[in-house]
């Protein structure tokens, strides 16, 4: 693990040298800061990757509440230094970036390795290790410096790893080296992108860190599915289509209102809104994809690892295709149509290695049907969205408080839904409720 500090050390400064010199920069006129960002970037990468490997042994162990409160002390001090920086110099808005990109990096360093000293030196210690050196790089007596074993499957995820990110990220890649958008329309693209994703990035992303933890913790590769996984990963698919769907059914309504809130009428007046609406299908596309990778990796053996791999290269090449073209047809909202072309294969692709999966004997209820809605939240999400295009063209933006009553109903007849039909999911977040406030 600690040979990725310098790898990224070689990976980050090539990358810094490519984007200041091959790549095209801001006019002079408008920031004079943009060499110093890309070095900062490039030196809070190294300087997290530095933490990574007790990151890593921090999930091993189950630490959650140490990741929790490391990400929004980093994230909360980022935002908050960022903002204050940027209203006291308005001009060196930059500056102010790399300024708290750099103390939210420290902050998040420093929590995991104070934490995790802390443990070790603590007589309740229930790490692996047993002093402050042995959480440094080392080599183990009696031991290979390289276990070929290891290396091998790291190979395979840093394979995976690289086309992931690049099929995550690849648009941003792409308008980058070919200029596809301005800078202003990237910066447009990018707000509502960043809007569009709280959801994925508060709320799917901690679950699907959990629920990998779990099932490479209770899931046998290459073993059939038991009763336990298939039904958490039932119960996971089926929340997290229903967030999805709610994101959709209401997104496209509400779209306007909440842009004109964030960042007033001349936001909400630009292909903003049509950015958005594109925005949260992709949402529901992530929510679903996000839990059937995190099965999927769990209990993928290594061969299939390789060629779940070389199936990515494919879609690769796909969503390259369909970048340039829906790009060409439909501007900014082109590349978000294309990211939703490749979570659609993606999840094509797990769906086929999922239900290929067998079966333990106790498994009454298929792991995938929890991809279908309850006929009755089926039925109440498509009133609900049908009543809420219908006060959008008639309250709205004349009376956008009715126009926000009437979501507000919906909503709560969305959720009455889903409460009478999933029993068991609100039992299981009763229980979740009830364990944090004995904990507590």
């Amino acid at each position: 693990m600690w040979l990725s500090v310098p790898v990224s050390a070689a990976v980050s400064a090539a990358l810094a040298g490519l984007w200041l010199h091959a790549l095209s920069q801001p006019a002079p006129e408008v920031t004079s800061e943009y060499r110093l960002g890309v070095w900062v970037t490039a030196s809070m990468v190294v300087l997290e990757t530095a933490a990574q490997p007790l990151v890593i042994l921090a999930q091993a162990m189950l630490f959650v509440k140490l990741k929790v409160v490391a990400d929004m002390v980093s994230l909360c001090s980022r935002v908050a230094l960022k903002a204050w920086l940027i209203a006291l110099y308005p001009s060196h808005a930059i500056w102010a970036y790399c300024v708290g990109h750099a103390v939210s990096s420290a902050l998040l360093v420093v929590i995991y390795y104070g934490t995790l000293l802390w443990h070790v030196r603590s007589p309740d210690n229930c790490l692996p290790v047993k002093s402050a050196s042995e959480l440094g790089p080392r080599l183990v007596p009696g031991q290979p410096a390289l276990d070929r074993d290891q290396l091998a499957l790291t190979w395979s995820f840093f394979k995976q790893g690289l086309l992931k990110q690049l099929l995550t990220e690849g648009e941003r890649y792409l308008m980058t080296a070919f200029h596809l958008l301005d800078f202003s329309e990237q910066g447009l693209y990018d707000v509502v992108a960043n809007l569009g994703s709280l959801a994925a990035r508060f709320l799917f992303q901690p679950v699907e860190e959990n629920a990998y933890v779990y099932f490479s913790r209770t899931v046998e590769r290459g073993k059939p599915v038991s009763a336990a996984a298939g039904r958490v990963l039932h119960d996971l698919l089926r929340a997290m289509s229903l967030l999805g769907l709610v994101a959709v059914t209401f997104g496209w309504s509400y779209s306007h209102l909440l842009l004109r809130l964030y960042g007033g009428a001349l936001l909400a007046a630009g292909p903003a809104v049509s950015l958005l609406r594109a925005q949260c299908a992709y949402v529901l596309l992530l929510a679903v994809n996000g839990v059937l990778e995190c099965y999927t990796f769990a209990v993928m053996r290594q061969e299939q690892i390789n060629g779940y791999n070389r199936k990515m290269v494919l879609l690769s090449v796909i969503f390259v295709v369909s970048t340039g073209i829906f790009t060409r047809l439909f501007g900014g909202v082109g590349f978000i149509l294309a990211n939703c072309v490749n979570m659609l294969t993606r999840i094509y692709v797990c769906y086929r290695f999922v239900a290929g999966l067998p079966l333990e004997p106790a498994v009454s209820v298929p792991p995938l049907l929890g991809l279908r809605p309850p006929p009755a939240v089926a039925a109440a999400l498509v009133t609900a969205g049908l009543l809420a295009a219908g006060s959008e063209s008639w309250l709205y933006p004349g009376s956008a408080a009715g126009h926000v009553a009437v979501g507000a109903l919906c909503g709560a007849a969305v959720v009455a839904a889903a409460v009478h039909s999933e029993p068991r999911l609100l039992q299981a977040v009763r229980e979740r409720v009830g364990d944090k406030l004995k904990r507590s």
